[in-house]
C-alpha cells in the first residue's frame, strides 16, 4: 500500500515541453485530463493532489468542460458523475489513442494491488480505489481508463476454474493467483476492515463464511494511511498481499499476521479494450504483470512449505 505516484501530473499550460521519459496530455486535451482524474479520484482535492495542482485549478477546469460540452452532473452515478455525452465519449477515445501512440496505458486498480503498477514503465498511475467489476468495466469502456487490474473478489458471482469475466467490447486477460493474508496490531481480533460490500462482495462472503465480523471502511477513505489508522484505532485486521508489499512493510507498520488465516485466494485479470490487446504497450504491461505475480506466488509457496 503505497501512495500513488505523481507521474501523471499535467504540465504547465504555458509550456507544452516535457522532460524525457515523461508524458503530458496534448494541450487541447489538458482539461479532459483533469476531468478524468477528477472522476477517478473522487473529489477535487484528491484529483489536485494526484495531479500536483491546486484544487481551484481542478474546479475551473471542471466548470469549463461542463460549459463547453454541455455536461449535466449525475450525482447518483458511480461512473461519469460530472456529466457524459457522445461528444465527450469520442474525445476520451481519441485521448486513449494518443496515449497508445506514446506507448502508454492508464491503468487503475485498488490499494491492495497498486504496488503491481508502481514500478512499471509505460503505465500512467491513477489514485487507487476499490470498485466492483462492473464499475471497472464501465471506466474502461468509457475511456477514462485504458485498463484495470481486477480481482475475483470484486465480482458478483464465483467463476469456475479457468473462466474469465465477460464484458462486451473488453478482454479479461488472466494474470495469475495470489493469496491475501489478514494482518493486525492485535492478532487475536476476529473483526476485519473491508471495503464496502458493493466493491468486494465475494471477499465479504469468504470472511463471513469463516466466522469473521466485517467492518466497512468509508468510501472517502481510500489512501493506505487511512486504512492503517482505522485498523489500528479500532483494533481491526485487514487483508493485504504481504509478498507484494514486503515483510519490511509489516514491521514498519507494527502489523503481524493473524494465527488463523482463512484461505483467501484471488484470481487477477488485466481488463483491456479488445482493440488495445495487441498493442505493444498492452503486451509489455501484460508480460511484466505476469512476471511480478508469478514471483509473488513463488514467495507465498515457499512460506507455506516452511
Amino acid at each position: 500500500m503505497q501512495p500513488v505516484a505523481h507521474s501523471c501530473s499535467s504540465q504547465a499550460r504555458s509550456s507544452p515541453r516535457r522532460a524525457a521519459n515523461t508524458y503530458a496530455p496534448p494541450t487541447p486535451l489538458e482539461d479532459l485530463h483533469i476531468l478524468d482524474f477528477l472522476e477517478l479520484a473522487g473529489s477535487q482535492s484528491k484529483a489536485g493532489s494526484a495531479l500536483a495542482m491546486h484544487q481551484t485549478t481542478v474546479c475551473r477546469s471542471l466548470q469549463l468542460m461542463q460549459h463547453q460540452f454541455k455536461l449535466d452532473p449525475s450525482h447518483g452515478s458511480t461512473v461519469c458523475r460530472h456529466g457524459y455525452n457522445t461528444c465527450l465519449h469520442y474525445l476520451r477515445l481519441a485521448y486513449r489513442e494518443h496515449r497508445l501512440m506514446e506507448g502508454l496505458l492508464r491503468i487503475g486498480t485498488d490499494v491492495l494491488h497498486q504496488n503491481l503498477l508502481s514500478t512499471l514503465a509505460g503505465v500512467q498511475l491513477v489514485p487507487p480505489r476499490f470498485r466492483c467489476g462492473e464499475h471497472w468495466a464501465e471506466l474502461v469502456r468509457h475511456g477514462l481508463l485504458d485498463g484495470a487490474i481486477v480481482s475475483s473478489f470484486c465480482l458478483e458471482k464465483l467463476l469456475l476454474s479457468g473462466q474469465s469475466p465477460q464484458w462486451d467490447g473488453l478482454a479479461a486477460l488472466p494474470l495469475g493467483q495470489l493469496a491475501l493474508q489478514l494482518v493486525a496490531t492485535t492478532p487475536s481480533t476476529r473483526r476485519v476492515l473491508l471495503p464496502g460490500k458493493g466493491s468486494t462482495p465475494l471477499l465479504h462472503q469468504a470472511l463471513e463464511r469463516h466466522g469473521f465480523a466485517v467492518e466497512k471502511q468509508p468510501m472517502a477513505c481510500q489512501e493506505p494511511a487511512a486504512w492503517i489508522k482505522r485498523a489500528r484505532d479500532r483494533k481491526l485486521a485487514m487483508p493485504v498481499c504481504v509478498d507484494l508489499l514486503g515483510h519490511g512493510w509489516l514491521v514498519a507498520n507494527a502489523l503481524v499476521p493473524l494465527p488463523e488465516q482463512p484461505p483467501l485466494i484471488e484470481q487477477l485479470w488485466l481488463l483491456l479494450p479488445q482493440g488495445a490487446v495487441n498493442t505493444r504497450a498492452a503486451r509489455q504491461c501484460l508480460r511484466l504483470l505476469r512476471v511480478q505475480i508469478s514471483k509473488a506466488k513463488t514467495m507465498q509457496d515457499r512460506h507455506e512449505v516452511r
